[in-house]
């Protein structure tokens, strides 16, 4: 019955009259026929079990029946339904097996079962003669311990299937065809003997799928008092958020582990259907609340929830004499087993010479008892060498189907706990990396759940569509690198996604202004808006979408706020933005620059920027900041990270130098040149940075520093081929001093070729110093045949002694840059694929 629905309402939502009045507006409102499973109204099965357990000790408790009396009665009255001619019956039972059970000082676990079962009952009699108030249709109360089969294991049923499916069909098909709404009694069934059994823990939950599956029903939604499933226990992180959707199998670990979600039988029914299950509100009705299904929402967020299991206690049975041994585990667990104990989590040394488990601590005693009577002899004979209790212990649970398509989510479990200071007793991971559970002591399982729910970004704000297929982007300055990059990333977006399996997609652009973010990608249109104003030489702040501010990190910090798709800032600003690069890689964002002042500023900064990206478990790559698109320094990587030492590095590193100076051999005056490389965009916004040889020596210091030199501030020297004291002045004053400058280039330049040479920038380093600036070198040099906008960088280490490694190729312009920018990006999503 493919439009059915079946909804399912817990105590709470039935709580009291003005709740009930809730929920039949609920069910009214459905436009498709309705099933409805109810618990036992808030409190009442708690009642009931007291009572059960206060009969057994031989004291019949006429309060408790008359306060439940009392409850139903003027619940049915403010409804203003006359229900007391069927619930009346029910509290004579009720009084009679409490009463035969106070007489002999017992209760069977029969007796205890139909006696719980009379709390729904009783709600399901109120709710149905609510419902039948209304004109637009009718509703029958009907118990399922008159159909629902189940074994006869009381307090714990389990359904007989095979019969299950016919009984249910048989006993609510032709209500449903009758035009009548089904209000069914949840957590009970009826065992082979027509006895009552309940289902246990989450039993009306199992009622409701069961119900479902038999009836080939479209979805199930449970109907409670929290708005869905929360990434982590609110009350633990205030900051938890609702998670739209959880894959069955995530949903079934979660409950296992402690989250007030399905329980995990509830949860096989429907995998075996491919029923959907909604777990909504019933206080906030308009909210989505969190879809359980056989979906998988992988790769944006591999980690859906964390959870955690308190009062647990660790056994370890230890011994060298286990080592090899085989049976030892299988003795072990059963031994548990057989004294009804429950595994919770077990660890084991690939020797087996360590068998580590979790049990409950109320269980402890009892576990140690029966492994040592288990293993005496081993224990005498020293096979064993101990039996250890260890109590006071939390499982933490870090729960997604996502873990196992994305690598290094265990590295960034463990590195948050290590900078949380929370100590590992054990760990636990299933071979197919849908959950990462391990051992706390107890009273760090709150900081725990704290630092992987941060470090994980969970506290994020869902934006809403599926971001599997995308990796977000945030532009800090939208200059000319900045809208080619954009540019670039459109129009490559089919080869990305054909070569990665997703493709980049820019979400925020910033520039000193202010910024413009969407969360869902900002569209054609709105980055071509940016474009204009930025290329008639406007600000961001021009347009109607920005917000305006002057901090940097205001893009980082609200874009970081929603639950983006593998964000990456990449930084192609020129202003000091080391802070913000700490903030970024901090708050779980990679990192691409091509801004060289936050890593050629003072060391103590780049040395942070390394630790922050290593602690937090973020890629930082800065291939731009010296080659543009040239691979120099992933070179210089690649030989130290294979054990080369480095000896000298030599080369011209600026396109723009080169440019310029291979453009005045053919005696062309320098202001022509400028003007040139300018409108090409060859040079800095401020030429002053280039000329002066500033841009050079930042590329060579952040070179010597991924080469692992260890260079004191007084032995770097720098020589512009302007002089360095105009570097502080703007654009518009140098721009009027540049005629003058015709001359003096010129006179170096003929000076040069006077001593047989050709005149290059050049920058040489090496474990002592770092030289940076114009000299004469042979034309038929690597270093003298240079022209254009080429770069040429010659490595000398202990594996390249007698001849040089070279990297050579075009290292200035904005499409060569934002190749370089967008090369780091790929290398991001392959390494996080």
């Amino acid at each position: 019955m493919a439009n059915l629905k079946v909804y399912k309402f817990g105590g709470t939502s039935l709580a009291s009259a003005d709740r009930m009045q809730r929920v039949a507006t609920l069910i009214r409102s459905s436009t498709q026929p309705v099933v409805v499973v109810v618990s036992a109204m808030a409190g009442v099965t708690d009642s009931l079990t007291a009572a059960a357990g206060r009969a057994a000790e031989g004291v019949l408790d006429r309060d408790a029946l008359e306060a439940l009396r009392r409850l139903h009665t003027e619940t049915a009255t403010t409804l203003g339904v006359d229900v007391a001619d069927i619930i009346e019956p029910l509290f004579v039972e009720l009084e009679e097996l409490l009463g035969a059970a106070a007489a002999v000082g017992a209760i069977s676990p029969r007796s205890r079962d139909r006696l719980l079962a009379t709390g729904e009952k009783l709600s399901t009699r109120l709710l149905a003669a609510l419902l039948a108030t209304d004109d637009s249709g009718s509703a029958t109360a009907i118990d399922a311990d008159t159909f629902l089969e189940t074994d006869d294991r009381f307090g714990a049923a389990s359904p007989v299937f095979g019969v299950i499916d016919r009984s249910v069909e048989a006993a609510l098909r032709p209500v449903l065809k009758a035009g009548t709404t089904p209000v069914v009694t949840g957590f009970c069934g009826r065992a082979p003997g027509g006895e009552t059994t309940t289902l246990g823990r989450g039993g009306s939950d199992y009622s409701a799928t069961l119900i479902a599956v038999a009836l080939g029903a479209s979805d199930v939604t449970i109907w409670t008092d929290v708005p869905g499933v929360f990434s982590a226990n609110p009350t633990i992180v205030p900051d938890a958020r609702i998670v739209t959707q959880l894959n069955y199998r995530e949903a079934a670990e979660l409950s296992y582990y402690g989250a007030k979600v399905l329980h995990p039988r509830t949860i096989q029914p429907l995998i075996d259907s491919g029923i959907a299950t909604r777990i909504r509100s019933t206080f906030d009705p308009e909210a989505p609340g969190t879809l359980v299904d056989g979906k998988m929402t992988a790769g944006s967020h591999p980690v859906k929830a964390v959870s955690a299991v308190p009062a647990q206690a660790l056994i370890s049975v230890e011994g060298t004499g286990m080592a090899g041994v085989p049976g030892i585990a299988a003795r072990i667990f059963r031994t548990l087993a057989d004294e009804d104990i429950s595994v919770t989590m077990i660890s084991q040394s690939s020797a087996e010479s360590s068998v580590c488990m979790a049990i409950p601590e109320e269980r402890a005693a009892d576990a140690e008892v029966a492994l040592r009577r288990a293993f005496r002899l081993d224990l005498a004979h020293a096979d064993v060498d101990d039996v250890r209790i260890q109590t006071g212990i939390a499982l933490v649970a870090v729960v997604g189907l996502g873990m196992n398509h994305t690598r290094g989510i265990a590295g960034r479990v463990f590195a948050a706990l290590s900078r949380a200071n929370v100590n590992v007793v054990a760990i636990a991971q299933g071979a197919s990396e849908l959950n990462i559970t391990f051992a706390v002591e107890q009273d760090d399982s709150a900081r725990a759940i704290r630092a992987v729910h941060e470090a994980f970004g969970l506290h994020r704000i869902d934006p809403g569509t599926d971001n599997a297929d995308h990796v977000d982007l945030l532009l800090l300055g939208y200059g000319r690198i900045g809208r080619a990059l954009a540019t670039l990333v459109r129009e490559r977006h089919d080869a990305i996604r054909t070569r990665f399996g997703r493709t980049p997609r820019v979400v925020g652009i910033a520039d000193r202004s202010g910024y413009v973010f969407d969360p869902n990608g900002l569209s054609v249109d709105a980055l071509q808006r940016a474009t204009d104003a930025k290329e008639r030489g406007a600000a961001l702040a021009e347009l109607s979408e920005c917000v305006r501010t002057d901090d940097a990190g205001e893009l980082l910090r609200t874009a970081l706020s929603y639950r983006l798709a593998r964000p990456i800032v990449v930084d192609v600003s020129d202003g000091d933005t080391r802070t913000v690069h700490l903030e970024a890689l901090e708050r779980g964002a990679d990192l691409v620059t091509a801004n060289k002042v936050p890593l050629a500023g003072p060391v103590e900064g780049y040395r942070a920027l390394v630790a922050a990206a290593e602690r937090s478990g973020r890629l930082l790559r800065k291939e731009a900041t010296v080659g543009a698109g040239l691979p120099v320094v992933d070179t210089v990587e690649h030989l130290c990270a294979t054990g080369d030492r480095l000896a000298r590095i030599e080369g011209c590193l600026s396109g723009t130098l080169t440019y310029v100076l291979s453009q005045l051999e053919t005696g062309r005056p320098f202001a022509e040149v400028l003007a040139e490389a300018d409108a090409r965009g060859y040079i800095e916004p401020n030429p002053l940075v280039d000329l002066s040889g500033e841009d050079v020596l930042r590329k060579a210091i952040i070179l010597s520093r991924v080469a692992g030199f260890e260079i004191d501030d007084a032995q770097i020297h720098c020589r512009g081929l302007v002089d360095r004291s105009l570097l502080g002045s703007d654009r518009a004053t140098f721009m009027k001093l540049v005629p003058q400058l015709n001359e003096t280039l010129a006179q170096q330049v003929t000076d040069a070729r006077a001593a047989g040479a050709v005149l290059r920038y050049v920058a040489t380093l090496d474990d002592r110093t770092i030289d940076v600036g114009p000299q004469p070198v042979d034309p038929n040099s690597p270093l003298g045949t240079l022209s254009g906008t080429d770069n040429l960088v010659l490595i000398r280490s202990e594996r390249y002694d007698q001849s040089p490694l070279v990297v050579s190729g075009p290292g200035a312009g904005v499409p060569v840059t934002a190749m370089g920018v967008l090369t780091d990006i790929l290398r991001i999503m392959a390494e996080r694929t």
